[in-house]
């Protein structure tokens, strides 16, 4: 192993550089922080609460701390729904079926800091120093502006790379739209062409049989706006009943500051540095395809990621949240590997059960539920439809296409 990746493998290197950082800057920002107390107390406050809020959920966090059930999903699904129960298991199993395309996220500023990504390893570490430098500057440039709604680490935005990987996304649904009935796409096949026609509410812009769901985090809702852009303005001349729905169960597993919402619950979500200027769409309509209805606030600290899995998966089916029976669903590379591997059958080997989804990454699977009456009740359980995933847009790790 080189001695740059010895170095990348250490957290304590990050660590350090953080701790001298904030040392080295202890009393301009002990000034400046007491400065904006005095000229804008509310948002200085707020502000300090989401740093108390982010040592709290690093601090006690449980996201992670849950393990891929043994049970195989596929034991409650008969053979011709994908799974390996007899056909005549049980008359008093219910199943339904929902499509789900999922979108992941475009890079965040949090992941540009601290994650090398497709950058050469040798140039992270060389400038991981003044880019942390930079961060921070942007964060204290927000605390003494008294942005309460912005910042780089808690609910991490786009970057400038994710901006683009979201038009990548746009540009792709606008080139395959040309060619959908030509007959002339050498590697169509019929999956893929539904998925795009779905994305863009192609011939049914006035009443579309799809629904756009996000996480709670920014960088999700940015992605989905931009990456939909079309779609949006496409429908909005049509129809009043297409916007983005967030859905807070799709929060990302994570216990760091970027994966916490800085929205407030059923607040109106207001515009990143990204979202105003969003080429299709009108000044301000951003926040007018917002709904934050289900928006209660942060997952639960006693929470974890197989919880919100579950809750995802009967979000997706409750009619009260989401009545149509096609998602599409803005959201993240961990929450999405978990599902994958937790609902995908344990005999199925796929890419997605290891590698994480592209940013901008777009698949498209067959989700059902099956209503199982175990004699106290009626309980839920789901699985991925193995033959249903389709690879739309760019793909899971080095394994991609569009």
């Amino acid at each position: 192993m080189s001695f740059f990746s010895n170095i990348l493998s250490y957290p304590a290197f990050i660590f350090f550089q953080i701790t001298w950082l904030i040392h080295s800057l202890r009393r301009p920002l002990l000034l400046v922080s007491a400065l904006c107390i005095l000229t804008n107390p509310h948002a200085a406050i707020r502000k300090l609460k989401l740093f108390q809020v982010s040592f709290l959920y690093l601090a006690l966090c449980k996201d992670k701390k849950w393990k891929v059930p043994s049970t195989d999903p596929a034991s409650f699904f008969p053979k011709e729904l994908g799974g390996t129960a007899p056909s005549n298991s049980s008359s008093s199993h219910e199943y339904r079926e929902k499509t789900l395309i999922l979108i992941r996220h475009g890079e965040s500023t949090w992941n540009d800091t601290f994650n090398a990504g497709d950058r050469s390893k040798l140039l992270f570490v060389a400038f991981f120093v003044p880019n942390l430098l930079y961060a921070i500057l942007m964060e204290v440039y927000y605390f003494v502006s008294g942005k309460d709604s912005d910042s780089w680490f808690f609910d991490s935005p786009l970057s400038a790379k994710g901006v683009g990987q979201g038009e990548g996304l746009r540009r792709f649904l606008k080139k395959e739209r040309m060619r959908l009935g030509v007959g002339t796409r050498s590697n169509a096949t019929t999956g893929e062409e539904k998925a795009v026609r779905l994305l863009l509410a192609a011939g049914e812009e006035s009443n579309p049989t799809s629904q756009v769901v996000s996480s709670n985090l920014r960088r999700a809702i940015s992605t989905a706006a931009i990456g939909l852009a079309d779609r949006f303005a496409a429908t909005s001349a049509k129809s009043d009943d297409d916007g983005i729905l967030l859905i807070p169960s799709l929060q990302e597993i994570s216990r760091n500051p970027d994966a916490l919402t800085i929205l407030p619950p059923e607040g109106k979500s207001r515009p990143t540095w990204c979202d105003d200027d969003i080429d299709g769409l009108s000044p301000g309509a951003f926040a007018e395809l917002i709904d934050s209805r289900h928006h209660d606030g942060n997952k639960s600290l006693d929470s974890n990621g197989l919880v919100r899995l579950r809750q995802f998966c009967a979000d997706v089916f409750d009619p009260s949240k989401i009545r149509k029976d096609v998602v599409i669903a803005a959201g993240h590379s961990l929450f999405y590997r978990s599902v994958f591997q937790v609902y995908l059958p344990r005999g199925t080997e796929h890419i997605s059960k290891k590698k994480k989804l592209v940013n901008g990454g777009t698949v498209m699977v067959t989700l059902r539920e099956a209503s199982i009456d175990d004699g106290s009740g009626r309980r839920k359980e789901y699985m991925i439809d193995p033959n249903s995933l389709v690879v739309v847009y760019g793909g899971f790790g080095k394994h991609t296409k569009g």
